[in-house]
């Protein structure tokens, strides 16, 4: 995913000039922007850290960190990255013409953010590691099968055949739940722990292993999510909306917020609802 070196920190990738199948893994700097361009091949990207606004053929999709998104050839896209911190998200990509046709990608995954579990953002963020010759027609088809793998866990066909992609126990279906019915509520992680059934330590060790985080990280993040849909889909005040959603008050859930989507809650709503956001600078990637 080629840009100007001044948006980039760090990048990594397993691509020649000889093939456009691979791997590859970039970090932005604070602000840095992508585009406009047009995409070639099918392209897995997935956030690891920090945010993205991409904006695909007009429409603008947010991406936190993760989640990741499939994109299809011919899209106009325009990306950019949170203003608040680095963003690293890792890629792969594979030209239409190398996907079998008995594996065609499902139409309904395309161009939607969604979350990716432990073994997927493991798999994506070493891929550019992953060993073949690009310049052979037997390297390329390694890595080709590689990217498949990763496309197909993402759009969560036959997961059953990837270990991280077991079903959650039914404490971690518990908890969640509980964690929905009870977001405004000053909740602990003893109360967690009760919600679920098991002991604190079972808990975090489980929520480690299945979410890649720990419980009370979860929890804000159900928050945040939730506050999302309130902004995006209600005309609520953002002090009602923070109120609603456990925040102590609107600064807390603003600062949460932008560290997640990148933007302040005004903005983000802004755009959501297709207000036109003042013009800015745009540098732009080759």
């Amino acid at each position: 995913m080629p840009a100007k070196r001044k948006n980039i920190s760090e990048t990594h990738h397993n691509r020649r000039h000889v093939s456009p199948v691979g791997f590859g893994i970039v970090t932005y700097r604070r602000g840095g922007r992508l585009g406009p361009r047009r995409q070639m091949d099918y392209q897995l990207v997935v956030i690891h850290r920090g945010a993205l606004t991409l904006t695909i053929d007009g429409r603008e999709h947010v991406v936190v960190a993760g989640q990741g998104i499939l994109l299809q050839p011919q899209g106009e896209e325009m990306f950019r990255f949170s203003t608040e911190e680095e963003t690293t998200h890792s890629w792969c990509q594979i030209p239409r013409e190398m996907i079998p046709e008995e594996m065609k990608l499902p139409t309904d995954r395309i161009a939607h953010p969604a979350d990716c579990d432990s073994w997927l953002l493991g798999y994506m963020k070493d891929g550019w590691k992953i060993p073949g010759d690009v310049a052979t027609q037997a390297g390329r088809q390694m890595i080709a099968a590689s990217v498949l793998t990763a496309m197909w866990a993402f759009c969560r066909e036959g997961r059953e055949a990837f270990p991280a992609a077991r079903p959650w126990p039914e404490s971690l279906h518990k908890v969640r739940r509980f964690m929905e019915t009870r977001l405004a509520d000053p909740l602990a992680l003893d109360d967690l722990a009760r919600a679920s059934g098991v002991s604190v330590g079972h808990l975090i060790k489980l929520t480690n292993e299945h979410w890649a985080m720990t419980p009370m990280e979860r929890l804000w993040q159900e928050r945040v999510e939730s506050g999302a849909r309130l902004l995006r889909e209600t005309g609520l005040g953002i002090g009602e909306i923070a109120y609603r959603t456990g925040f102590c008050n609107p600064f807390h859930f603003s600062r949460r917020f932008r560290q997640r989507y990148g933007l302040h809650p005004r903005a983000w709503r802004q755009s959501m609802w297709g207000i036109p956001q003042p013009s800015a600078a745009v540098s732009t990637g080759g």
